[in-house]
């Protein structure tokens, strides 16, 4: 089993982001997310904008969803191949591989590693109007709602996501040319909401390492917010130590992490997170021989897959030269993602 987390990650709060704050307010809340986010790619968010009301929708939802008999979520199967990256994922489909596994381009290392099954079940669904990520919907009278509801919450977490880019780009100093850029980046087109249910497991098949619940890996997004029930296992790794950093549970917080595309937009001014769902300490401290069942929502803020992701001028000085070459989104994702399915297509996006 994984070694214990033994720190936690910081929280700020962004509410001056999301409400009419003077300048000095969101500049303050800016350069305390920059402060917090920097060192290790991660940081707790309060004041994101999200109604209550709607996230307890949302876990009510993804409950359902998943408590749904299996005949049912099939109605609606992620295809044998990484595009459509859409529909459900029963247990054990989807592998999730590190950045240094994908870059060593080995496929016997992507067999043996896929003998360790990722044991969750996960649906996706994005914007309507994609024409090559096309969504996967069940039924109607399978889950009533579910499509409408869905297409809600996708928007109002784009919103979110466009308020915290804000609040990332104020940090960095960046010009008005350089924002418009981003904010072009990122028109919600190739953008992906998750809902993801890791089951109960047996304790002993995760310290065997037969079982994984979702190994260390970063995203290839430019960031994601992570959304999770009170369960507890989201941990992310501290980038001087390597040791890794609890994620708490609380109402109405979320998690950002960094991806590797706002990594290389920014020249590794803000790092990509490691994360991974780990056993919750709690669980650990109480001789559990069962993990709980849990629930979270993870909201992927994707640029446009068309477009270049090129480093930002203002993050290339004399002292921190360029470290990434300007690369094709749908190129990067294809690389990263070629493992995902055990069956898996061309690099076309």
């Amino acid at each position: 089993m994984e070694s214990p987390a033994t720190d936690v990650v910081p929280t700020v709060d962004l509410s001056s982001f999301t409400t009419d704050s003077h300048f000095a307010a969101r500049k303050a809340a800016a350069q305390e997310l920059a402060r917090c986010c920097r060192p290790h790619g991660c940081v707790g968010i309060i004041g994101h904008g999200v109604p209550h009301e709607l996230l307890v929708e949302a876990f009510e939802v993804a409950e359902t969803l998943f408590d749904l008999p299996m005949e049912d979520k099939m109605k609606a199967p992620h295809p044998q191949a990484r595009i459509p990256h859409r529909g459900y994922s029963a247990p054990g489909r989807e592998k999730a591989f590190s950045r240094d596994d994908i870059l060593t381009n080995s496929e016997a290392m992507a067999r043996a590693k896929r003998r360790i099954r990722d044991i969750h079940e996960t649906y996706e669904c994005g914007d309507e109007s994609n024409s090559v990520q096309t969504n996967i919907w069940l039924p109607e009278d399978v889950l009533p709602g579910f499509r409408d509801f869905s297409m809600k919450l996708f928007w109002r977490l784009h919103h979110c996501s466009r308020s915290i880019l804000e609040t990332l780009m104020m940090s960095l100093d960046l010009t008005e040319e350089e924002c418009n850029y981003l904010r072009k980046l990122h028109p919600g087109y190739s953008e992906q909401l998750r809902y993801a249910h890791y089951p109960s497991v047996s304790t002993e098949s995760l310290d065997r390492e037969e079982l994984n619940r979702l190994p260390a890996h970063t995203d290839w997004s430019s960031f994601t917010l992570l959304f999770q029930d009170d369960a507890g296992g989201l941990e992310f790794r501290n980038a001087q130590s390597g040791a890794f950093m609890l994620a708490i549970p609380a109402v109405d917080k979320l998690y950002l992490n960094i991806g590797d595309m706002f990594m290389r937009i920014t020249n590794g001014m803000y790092p990509s997170a490691t994360h991974r769902v780990a056993v919750p300490q709690s669980a650990m401290a109480k001789g559990a021989e069962v993990t709980r069942a849990r629930y979270s929502i993870p909201f992927f803020f994707s640029p446009h897959a068309d477009m270049m992701a090129t480093p930002l001028q203002t993050c290339v000085t004399d002292d921190h030269p360029v470290k990434f070459k300007p690369i094709k989104i749908s190129d990067y994702s294809a690389e990263m993602s070629k493992w995902q399915y055990e069956k898996s297509e061309s690099k076309n996006e």
